[in-house]
């Protein structure tokens, strides 16, 4: 049988195991690319493909490892990480947090080597790495030579086990892992004033997380760039193979994963808004609007005729501030996220400025951001005490910036000592009422 029978081969075998990623993974173009390392999910218009390294899947020493690799590169996609590439400013601690991610979803039995320890497999693989390389520099064997032989070491990924000295909690997100690791493992110092994850030092040292390794994601720097445009192409298409898939796999009586039902249980049942906030915002925030200008080529300029013509636009710009403090729940700032994401359908562009006793982070809202349980499309910052000053003294040294600013909050903390200089509009979850607070309210029964 050739490579690509098996392939297919193992195709069918993944979905009579799992269902789900079997169906999931007969949608998307399959083909051998001696250019990567091992597999990697690519670019295909706007849908994916999986590139496969011949000489890694033949190298693979059983079907049940071959059906994992599979399953890995499925979840992947299924758990919109590619769309997600360009959010990671470092890309190798990112390619480690999404396998720590996607290895406690796999079958555990069809994972090359997790059946052994970090320490177990570098005790076997080190010296065979060593031999091949020694050779290579003597030129006892070619580079392609040399290439093959690395294929026959079986890969081992990494695995939550191995990042215990970080205290990982288990089935969280990409967001989550990769905070942890940067801050916790690559920023974070034991009492020698080393870092504290060891194995993490070892996997960024020694490049094994870059794309040259087997932990690689080489094809994935195509998502990197991608315009707002090309995202929302990608992530509706695969949103719909998802229902596709899920549907068809509910008709044979089979199971969806958890993860995935409770995402599209998420895009059927989006709550409404609790307030119309496309009338109060066109009184709360009055005349004060941004203006752009937009070239015409199909209009011509009256007054200058070789120039274009000009279209002038109005838009309202609001600053607003999340109490992430401890005192606020996670239900609230679901709720909080989710009222955002009404606003800007208004037609509105929002700086989302997240803040408990100081400003954590301050960025530009994109639509479809939100808190999930298993993978915040937004991180949290922040989960301290509660000062209402630092975000508004922003806005007033920033107030030119904004039409008005909107402070989310459950209102328990003490009156700001510098009032705003433009409209201020509190949001009060929990039913809570503060009537000190300077400038307007609203307030929401959770």
């Amino acid at each position: 049988m050739d490579k690509s029978e098996n392939l297919a081969k193992t195709v069918k075998d993944l979905m009579w195991a799992e269902p789900f990623w079997g169906l999931f993974l007969i949608g998307f173009r399959k083909s051998w690319d001696e250019k990567i390392s091992t597999a990697c999910v690519s670019k295909n218009g706007i849908n994916y493909g999986l590139n496969i390294n011949p000489g890694f899947w033949e190298g693979l020493a059983n079907e049940d490892w071959r059906k994992g690799i599979l399953q890995h590169e499925a979840i992947h996609i299924g758990y919109h990480h590619l769309e997600r590439w360009g959010d990671f400013p470092d890309k190798e601690v990112a390619n480690i947090a999404a396998d720590i991610v996607v290895n406690q979803d796999c079958r555990a039995e069809w994972l090359p080597c997790k059946d052994m320890s970090k320490e177990e497999y570098e005790k076997i693989s080190t010296p065979i790495m060593q031999k091949i390389q020694k050779d290579l520099q003597e030129n006892r064997i070619t580079g392609v030579e040399a290439k093959a032989a690395m294929h026959q070491i079986p890969p081992r990924g990494v695995y939550l086990e191995d990042f215990k000295e970080l205290k990982l909690k288990a089935r969280e997100g990409i967001q989550y892992y990769y905070d942890k690791l940067m801050k916790d493992g690559r920023g974070g110092k034991d009492d020698k004033g080393e870092g504290k994850s060891k194995f993490l030092k070892s996997l960024l040292d020694n490049k094994m997380c870059d794309g040259n390794g087997p932990m690689g994601h080489d094809l994935w720097k195509e998502f990197e760039k991608l315009s707002e445009a090309e995202k929302k192409l990608l992530n509706n298409q695969l949103d719909y193979q998802l229902r596709e898939v899920a549907q068809q796999v509910k008709k044979s009586r089979g199971v969806v994963p958890g993860n995935i039902q409770g995402y599209l249980d998420g895009l059927d049942n989006e709550e409404p808004a609790k307030f119309n906030w496309r009338a109060y915002l066109r009184r709360f925030s009055g005349g004060s609007v941004k203006t752009y200008t937009k070239k015409l080529r199909r209009k011509y300029n009256k007054r200058f005729e070789d120039n274009p013509g000009l279209r002038i636009k109005q838009r309202k710009h609001i600053f607003l501030a999340i109490d992430t403090s401890g005192s606020v729940s996670d239900d609230e700032l679901r709720i909080f996220f989710q009222e955002i994401n009404h606003i800007t359908r208004t037609g509105t562009e929002i700086t989302v400025c997240q803040c408990d006793s100081s400003i954590s982070n301050i960025t530009k809202y994109k639509p479809g951001m939100k808190i999930n349980a298993k993978d915040s499309k937004i991180a949290v910052y922040g989960r301290g005490g509660t000062d209402f000053d630092p975000p508004i003294d922003y806005f007033n040294e920033h107030s030119k910036e904004f039409s008005c600013m909107i402070y989310f909050t459950d209102g328990e903390c003490s009156p700001p000592q510098n009032p705003p200089k433009e409209k201020l509009l509190w949001v009060l979850s929990g039913g809570n009422d503060n009537p000190d607070l300077p400038g307007y309210r609203i307030i929401f029964e959770n």
